[in-house]
């Protein structure tokens, strides 16, 4: 069975630039209005309560499979632009009764002020996000970073941007 998860993101554009914050991963449409209703109290999200971007991800998926040649993205961030096609042959993750997952990044230093980074994918277990990293560490453009692999716990349904901007 595929498990799929909700991803919230609040990106705006101003008359500088366009900024994407992520806030958090949902097991359902209550997390995501759970998040929603703090942000909005935050500066800066109030002022764009238009802007967020909820997308599905399917759950355990490297979504950086062959590595990468190039620097890529806005400042050297790589976004992914849309969330994957799920289908009804996917289930919530709630189903699983998680209460945490674990988001996988790759970030490297290019100079003083500017990175590079990738978002790898959401897993439902450290043993599986730990799979994936030595899986990429093999791979074009990671094999030169093995070192700068994120795997970081985060909480279901849980405001990750604490403050305004």
């Amino acid at each position: 069975m595929e498990y799929f998860i909700y991803e919230i993101n609040h990106t705006y554009t101003d008359e500088i630039s366009t900024s994407t914050k992520l806030l958090g991963f949902c097991d359902g449409i209550e997390g995501i209005e759970k998040i929603k209703k703090e942000a909005l109290k935050l500066s800066g999200f109030k002022n764009y309560p238009e802007d967020f971007v909820i997308d599905k991800y399917q759950m355990d998926k490297i979504h950086w499979q062959h590595g990468f040649t190039s620097v890529i993205g806005e400042i050297g961030r790589d976004y992914l632009l849309e969330g994957d096609i799920i289908d009804e042959t996917y289930v919530s993750l709630k189903q699983l009764g998680l209460e945490s997952v674990f988001s996988v990044s790759h970030s490297y230093t290019i100079h003083r002020y500017l990175d590079d980074e990738r978002f790898i994918g959401v897993f439902s277990s450290r043993k599986k996000a730990e799979k994936a990293v030595g899986e990429l560490k093999k791979q074009d453009g990671f094999i030169l970073h093995p070192d700068d692999f994120d795997i970081s716990e985060l909480e279901l349904n849980d405001l990750l941007w604490k403050s305004g901007f």
